[in-house]
């Protein structure tokens, strides 16, 4: 117990939050501090977290304990992805009182990330020290009325209600069992389909089931039950997505309300590959001597074409002291496009620093990874340049 108590004591006194007063400031001053929160998923947080590392975000998730801690250190989860989250010193007490009603309920937070260690196993974890929160009870109460709206509707004048928070009636289609969508444009593993007549959307954030009753997104036997979703409609590159904060099973609108066979899409034009990320930030000074890079894609790569063709090494002439970076590792990650270089050694300080990608890298469509707009590699087919600890960029 004491050792979880000193856990949370030292990931608040590690955000600078154990100083304020939550009585005396209110969440109001911590966003004041740290920012308007910003609306970020579990499972990018999960994935990500230096992007987000010392911000101010707001999370839903389920609440549960953190794993292999026998005494209360809280955790929320969504999809198999979970991040540590520890109140604020003034809110502690209230939090815990509500907290051991709600396990397995969803709740919202919103607070400062920082990245620690899992305490049994030091594992890194994704943490939250949160100022405010939101329980379930909560939510249910001061959810306002939704208006009505048809998929048909969203599907012909498609973002008029986007950011809306809507209500509509549509056929369960399982996790697009059907082929009622492109499957690349599902967003998470648990988005599912709602379909009425020839429209169907992508249902996120909750899942086919209430109290009482639960359907399977993989069985087709569970296709073809009415359900009413709720949530704010979303367009993203003509695919509607409702991010949806209650489900509700229902009887069919007529007797003649039926879902028709999906006709074949025509293919999409193919999106060619491109950089999208990287960390550190392409042209970025000041970078540590043992940064491991990654650098991520618009599209699924092909993890072969990679094999010799990934370079890093000092920009300009070589200089006395200079040792050639022949100890590099690359490696892809499929699930999150993401290319991770790894030097190898120390790299020398106050140095230049290039990651080039050379022709011959391609998507799994086949298609050749292409430079940045306004960016000038050279031969290479895409260059990134970065700054060692010690003195200015200047390309030498």
């Amino acid at each position: 117990m004491r050792a979880s108590r000193n856990l949370a004591i030292l990931l608040v006194l590690v955000l600078g939050l154990a100083a304020p007063s939550a009585a005396q400031f209110g969440s109001n001053q911590y966003e004041r501090q740290f920012g308007q929160p910003v609306d970020v998923e579990i499972e990018t947080l999960v994935q990500m977290p230096e992007s987000y590392e010392g911000r101010s975000v707001r999370t839903r998730g389920r609440l549960d304990m953190l794993s292999g801690i026998s005494s209360r250190n809280w955790a929320l989860g969504e999809l198999g992805a979970h991040v540590s989250i520890v109140p604020v010193p003034d809110l502690a007490v209230h939090f815990e009182r509500e907290a051991r009603i709600w396990g397995g309920r969803e709740i919202e937070v919103s607070g400062t990330v920082s990245l620690g260690k899992h305490p049994m196993n030091e594992t890194p974890i994704t943490v939250i020290t949160f100022w405010s929160f939101e329980g379930p009870t909560e939510r249910q109460e001061t959810r306002p009325p939704s208006p009505e709206a048809t998929l048909e509707e969203l599907l012909t004048r498609q973002g008029e209600r986007d950011g809306e928070r809507i209500r509509v009636v549509g056929q369960f289609r399982g996790s697009n069992l059907f082929g009622d969508l492109p499957s690349f444009s599902r967003w998470k593993l648990g988005d599912w389909v709602l379909k009425n007549d020839v429209f169907a959307v992508w249902v996120t954030g909750e899942k086919p089931k209430g109290k009482g009753w639960k359907l399977d997104p993989k069985l087709r036997r569970d296709s073809g039950k009415w359900l009413v979703v709720e949530g704010k409609a979303r367009t993203v590159e003509g695919v509607v997505y409702i991010l949806a904060d209650n489900v509700e099973l229902t009887t069919a609108p007529s007797p003649t309300a039926h879902v028709e066979k999906a006709k074949p899409l025509p293919p999409l034009p193919l999106k060619t590959p491109v950089i999208v990320f990287s960390l550190p930030l392409d042209g970025e000074r000041d970078i540590p001597q043992d940064t491991v890079f990654r650098v991520q894609f618009c599209n699924d790569m092909e993890e072969t074409s990679f094999e010799g063709r990934v370079g890093l090494r000092y920009a300009g002439r070589p200089r006395p002291g200079d040792r050639v970076l022949d100890a590099v590792s690359v490696s892809y990650d499929i699930g999150r496009r993401a290319l991770t270089v790894d030097p190898g050694d120390l790299l020398r300080s106050g140095r230049a620093v290039e990651l080039i990608l050379l022709p011959g890298i391609i998507d799994i469509d086949g298609q050749s990874l292409e430079a940045r707009p306004d960016h000038n590699p050279g031969g290479a087919a895409d260059v990134l340049r970065f700054q060692v600890s010690g003195t200015l960029l200047t390309g030498s």
